[in-house]
């Protein structure tokens, strides 16, 4: 009996010692040097701020000094105003967005697999394209009764182009040899679009996303400033007009922490859906 008892101990022993060694490797894995560049780079980036402004450099001796924006945030961010102007902002960005996604999608995919509608539809969508969006406030004003459809309307506006032209040219790239050897074995044009045209234009749909969802956030700063009551970009304008500089970076990072955000959930669905090609 007490053979086999030493060998359970030494058995059990032996098994813990594998089971640290694979959580270490594990560990050593997941945390390395690349774990941490991202929150170096930001802190680097503070400290850049907070010696230009302390030595007052060119450009900077009227900007904020990052201890004077905390301590604005401190007081800011707990109020309940703040957290009004995030969820006004957030609202009217996810609205245009999601109705930039469903339309440019669509735009996008029909103009790629359909010669003539392309033929009939890219050249006005071209005329268009090179319109900055902030040029279509004054035509929101017109064409919406309230401000805040106005507001999602630029939002829409600053997202579709950029998905329709990504998606387009995802579905215009596609190999034609898979085309012709899918029809070779008797596949349907609905069963090209679906297993061919639509996954192979799903990596630049998403990127399109991306770049749509940066957009957003500069339609929607900017038709807040000139008609939102509320609203992350009616904060910063405001806090401009009453002279209130750390307030003015307070909304400006907001913004950034926002905008990066919805960046990243975009992201994290694109490699959910394409495992086989991660997202930057």
């Amino acid at each position: 009996m007490k053979k086999i008892n030493t060998g359970n101990k030494k058995e059990h022993a032996y098994e813990t010692r594998e089971d640290v060694g694979a959580i270490t490797r594990y560990i050593r894995r997941k945390i390395s040097w690349g774990t941490f560049r991202q929150p170096l780079s930001i802190l680097l980036m503070l400290i850049v701020w907070h010696l230009l402004t302390t030595y007052e450099a060119p450009l900077f001796k009227q900007v904020p000094k990052p201890l004077e924006v905390l301590n604005t945030a401190i007081s800011s961010v707990p109020t309940e105003a703040y957290w009004m102007h995030v969820l006004y902002s957030n609202k009217r960005v996810l609205s245009g967005f999601v109705i930039a996604i469903a339309t440019g999608v669509s735009l996008g995919l029909l103009m790629g697999y359909r010669t003539l509608f392309q033929n009939w539809t890219f050249p006005c969508f071209e005329v268009l394209r090179p319109i900055p969006p902030i040029a279509w406030l004054p035509i929101s004003v017109i064409m919406f009764p309230t401000p805040e459809m106005s507001v999602t309307y630029l939002v829409f506006i600053g997202a579709f182009f950029p998905i329709v032209l990504n998606t387009l040219l995802g579905a215009v790239t596609v190999g034609e040899n898979y085309k012709r050897a899918a029809m070779s074995l008797g596949a349907t044009p609905k069963y090209i679009f679906r297993r061919i045209i639509l996954p192979g234009a799903t990596p630049s749909i998403f990127v399109g996303m991306m770049v749509g969802a940066g957009m957003t956030w500069e339609m929607v700063v900017a038709a807040e400033m000139i008609a939102g009551g509320l609203g992350l970009g009616y904060m910063t304008w405001d806090a401009y007009v009453v002279i209130a500089y750390p307030k003015i970076i307070l909304g400006m990072i907001s913004i950034g922490i926002c905008g990066a955000i919805l960046s990243g959930v975009v992201r994290l669905i694109g490699n959910k859906i394409m495992p086989w090609r991660q997202l930057f």
